[in-house]
């Protein structure tokens, strides 16, 4: 089994690991910080993550650019790239760390209204704390990008998985001596230090990677850096979506609408993990692909090929939250947060095409053709944050999530795809594969809401055993009725390998 598919494996067992930490890491917090102290931190993390993307799209066109030069066996332009980045990852963190503490400044008079004085000392403190992993963790993405390159995705794999584990164990062992919220960014900081240095230690031991300046291109670095610039437009409008609805409710709301609604953000980021585990391991093999040919034909298979897997992941995922959800969400969290579940069926209902369309992205990106959509991305993300104010104002957590869900529907799901048609990419084909496939989904789904109905859960086994059948039968029906050859052989072959593996 070659490294992608291993790596595809190994991504779906990291993504169901981190689903079950994330959803035992969450009460975890609660049980050991106040829910307001929880806000506190989720609000801060608002802010550090708009500085995380301050490394410009690099990572990604790293990746692209020297995934190219691994085809084309070019030594020299690999250690050059290397170099160059190097160079623009270390003025780029002094910049964030700047640009953080400008930040910090001139945004914490906002919040005087709704926070404490002790929570602006605690949101200080944490935000200094985090901005300092920031600022190590930017310059390391390079590292990432060279073994992505090199597609050694079963190294990276598993060391995230190491890390998933390990860190919430930490934590939960800190908390019991200084249950605080200092002591959950002090032990992710640490954490992320030990990540990063096997990261260089692999790059350099295993890889052989050589960082070495032969020459200072004027015209490559305006080229890498206009290509970063569209990307992190792109990235931009990601934070929009996930983050800047924390903000604002952080200053019209308070803390407590904070924590209710970055609580229906994390399982939007589990949502999401079922698609992006897949798409980004193709993001070198696109680049490879487009460095050698311009036919779109090989490109659309793999468009279709990846939307109709991602859309069998995350159509079970929905079906389970739309059935079984409310009483998830008693039993995970407790009735007080009961408004995540409306929150947050909204947002998946209007992630479905853009999570089965997102290895257009790398397309994309690796056509450079991303200019487009992250124009139109930013507009409508501006769009977002001008209606979300007087919404959040009006409705709450449930006013944010109505105007992100129509900027995605917008955006990603009805301009999108007429540009991906301009550019070649069949979507014809792509949505004729997906309707066929929804059909089942859609009576499995609505049989399953009968026999909730009829015959509701008395208790938290009765209610695990129904998720766990229905999941099965839900995977039979799509395996026997949904599925065409290479799923099938797909799912034999990763049985096969398990065996072996067993063995």
């Amino acid at each position: 089994m070659n490294q992608r598919k291993a790596g595809t494996i190994l991504s779906y067992v990291q993504m169901g690991i981190n689903a079950v930490i994330g959803f035992i890491y969450i009460p975890m917090l609660l049980f050991f910080l106040t829910k307001s102290q929880y806000g506190l931190y989720q609000l801060v993390g608002s802010f550090i993550a708009y500085l995380i993307i301050m490394d410009f799209g690099l990572g990604n066109t790293i990746t692209r650019y020297y995934s190219r030069y691994l085809a084309e066996n070019d030594k020299i332009k690999q250690e050059n790239i290397l170099s160059t980045t190097l160079i623009l990852y270390s003025v780029i963190s002094v910049f964030i760390v700047a640009a953080g503490l400008t930040l910090l400044y001139f945004l914490l008079p906002f919040y005087h209204n709704t926070l404490t004085p002790d929570d602006i000392l605690t949101v200080k403190r944490v935000f200094y704390i985090m901005l300092f992993n920031v600022a190590i963790t930017v310059p390391a993405n390079i590292f990432a990008a060279v073994i992505n390159s090199h597609e050694k995705f079963i190294f990276a794999r598993c060391l995230t998985i190491c890390n998933s584990v390990l860190q919430p164990l930490l934590i939960y062992i800190a908390l019991h001596f200084q249950p605080n919220v200092i002591t959950v960014v002090c032990i992710q900081t640490l954490c992320n230090l030990a990540v990063i240095s096997v990261k260089i230690y692999f790059c350099f031991a295993q890889l052989n990677v050589k960082f070495k300046l032969h020459f200072w291109e004027r015209k490559f670095i305006g080229e890498l850096l206009s290509f970063s610039f569209f990307v992190f437009l792109a990235i931009i409008v990601e934070q929009v979506y996930w983050k800047t609805g924390q903000i604002i409710l952080g200053a019209v709301s308070g803390t407590v609408a904070v924590a209710i609604y970055s609580i229906t953000i994390q399982i939007i980021m589990v949502f999401m993990m079922f698609s992006g585990a897949t798409y980004s391991i193709f993001l070198p093999h696109i680049s490879k692909i487009s460095a050698k040919t311009a036919d779109m034909g090989l490109i659309n298979e793999i468009f279709v090929k990846i939307g109709r897997i991602q859309f069998m992941g995350i159509s079970l995922l929905i079906s389970i939250f739309c059935i079984y959800g409310i009483q998830f969400i008693d039993l995970w969290i407790g009735n007080d947060f009961n408004e995540v579940y409306g929150y947050t069926l909204i947002l998946m209902l209007a992630l479905i095409i853009p999570q089965i369309q997102n290895t257009g992205i790398l397309i994309l990106q690796a056509k450079n053709k991303h200019r487009f959509r992250s124009i139109v991305y930013f507009f409508i993300a501006l769009a977002n944050i001008a209606i979300s104010i007087p919404m959040a104002k009006k409705y709450g957590g449930l006013g944010c999530a109505i105007v992100t869900a129509c900027c995605l529907l917008l955006g990603q799901g009805i301009i999108m795809n007429i540009y991906y048609s301009k550019i070649g990419i069949n979507i014809k084909l792509f949505f004729k594969n997906i309707l066929k496939m929804a059909l089942p989904v859609i009576i499995i789904c609505l049989s399953g809401f009968a026999v909730e109905y009829f015959y509701p859960s008395p208790c938290i086994y009765i209610f695990a055993a129904k998720i766990i059948v229905y999941s099965s039968i839900f995977c039979v029906i799509m395996y026997k009725f949904a599925f065409n050859d290479y799923e099938k052989n797909l799912i034999k072959t990763s049985f096969e390998f398990m065996k072996k593996q067993q063995c």
